[in-house]
This record gives structure tokens, sequence and C-alpha cells, in this order.
């Protein structure tokens, strides 16, 4: 199994931050390739440039994902991405999943200029294009826009999951109850800001009704996952994220 070389933020929210007052307040950011029904919201998420030092070069690499990856598949149910940027300042963002067995293709080499597929040997330009077989179709491309500065907003049409919230009884300084599906291989946090207007801040919970809050991060398993955060404000906003990792 390759192990991720950097492990990046917390600050990419996936699923529905839930308020404790009227309303909610959504933030869905996601990865993975499938269609999605008209007029059903897509998962948007946030990635700062400025995180990575390859992005900051013509023909620049990363690639990124939750799943660490195994011999040439990842190791549970989501392939990684990769952005590209080319020599006139365009940026790419494009599926893993070579499209021709499924393997994980790594980042675009920018002394070979291209992607090429460990399984096959298949090619891809730094757009997803093809290059050269067994591959006959292109790398698929997810949306997004760039703000001209720091911030690629990118677009991912499904995986998403919704985070529910109990407010347990037992006064006003009761636990938090959130319930929420996992995926295997994937790490949880949970973010916590009072107002909308803070930054998230990480949060510590427990696992069982009367226990410690003194864990910061879950590892899913693929079934649903039950947590309890201590309130230490009369009203918040609570999010569950994914750890996002650059392998």
């Amino acid at each position: 199994m390759n192990i991720p070389r950097r492990r990046f933020v917390k600050l990419l929210t996936f699923g529905t931050a839930t308020s404790l007052v009227a309303g909610k307040f959504c933030r869905h950011n996601l990865l993975a390739y499938c269609e999605l029904p008209p007029g059903q919201e897509g998962a948007v998420f946030k990635i700062r440039l400025s995180d990575f030092p390859a992005l900051q070069e013509d023909y620049g690499s990363v690639r990124l994902g939750i799943n660490p990856i195994g011999s040439d598949f990842p190791d549970g149910l989501f392939y990684p991405f990769i952005i590209n940027r080319d020599g006139f300042g365009n940026f790419y963002v494009l599926d893993c999943e070579c499209r021709h067995a499924g393997c994980v293709v790594p980042t675009y080499d920018n002394t070979e200029f291209v992607i090429l597929c460990p399984c096959h040997g298949s090619r891809y330009d730094i757009d997803g294009s093809v290059l050269g077989g067994p591959a006959t179709e292109p790398l698929h491309q997810y949306p997004f826009e760039f703000d001209g500065n720091d911030t690629l907003t990118i677009h991912v049409p499904c995986w998403a999951f919704n985070t529910q919230l109990s407010i347990l009884p037992g006064g006003p300084n009761s636990r938090v109850q959130l319930d929420f599906p996992t995926f295997p291989q994937v790490t949880y946090e949970v973010r916590f800001r009072e107002r909308p207007q803070d930054p998230w801040t990480l949060a510590s919970f427990a696992t069982t009704l009367g226990g410690p809050a003194d864990q910061t991060s879950r590892l899913g398993l693929g079934t649903p996952a039950t947590i309890y955060l201590d309130r230490t404000t009369p009203t918040g906003l609570y999010a569950v994220s994914m750890d996002l990792f650059e392998m």
C-alpha cells in the first residue's frame, strides 16, 4: 500500500453542516464520478492553490484523495483526482480512473509530458485526452471555477451524504449526537463554529453516550457512525469532514 506523502487539511467539509438553530448551513464536498438526476444539487469543494507548490508552476500536477491507493486501485470506494496546470495558466481537474481497466493513474509527468497508466501503458495528455491506447476514452473531467487568484471551486455530482443532528435531553449543557454514514478506509473528523462567519475548528467527540469526548478522528468502516459532542455554546454549526491527502 502506498502511504500518502503529505496529509492535507481538514478544511474540506463533506456532508451537510447542521445548525442548532432554525435552518441549515450546507457545505458539500466530494469526489467520485456519476450522473446526477436533474434538479438535484451536486457537491462542491474549494482548493487553495497556495497549499500546493506544484500548482504555482507551469505543468504542475497534484493528486488528491481520501482513500489510500493499493497496488493499482483505491483501498476503498473513491478514486483520487488530479489537478493539472498547463503552460498557459489553465487548470484541469481529472478523475484518476483509467478508462481502459480502471487502474489509478499518476500525476502528469512534466518531463515526458504525459499521464502514463502503470497497468497497461495508456497515455493521456495534460487535459485527460488520449494520446495512446489501449484506452480509447479520455479521463473524466470535473467542472470547476477559478477565481483568478488562489481558489479552485470544484463540482462533483454524487456521493454526498447527510449528517443528522440531535440534541439529547438533559438541560442546556446536554450533549449533541451526530449520525452519519461512513465509507471504508476514510478518516472522519468533526468541525464546529458558533456563527456562519466564524472559522471552522476541530471538535473532540465521544464514541459512547457517557464516554469522554477525547477523540478527534474516526476511521470509516462502511457502516453508520454515531458520535457525541459536549455543547460549549447554546447555538452553533456542526459538520462532518473527511481527511484529504496528497498522494
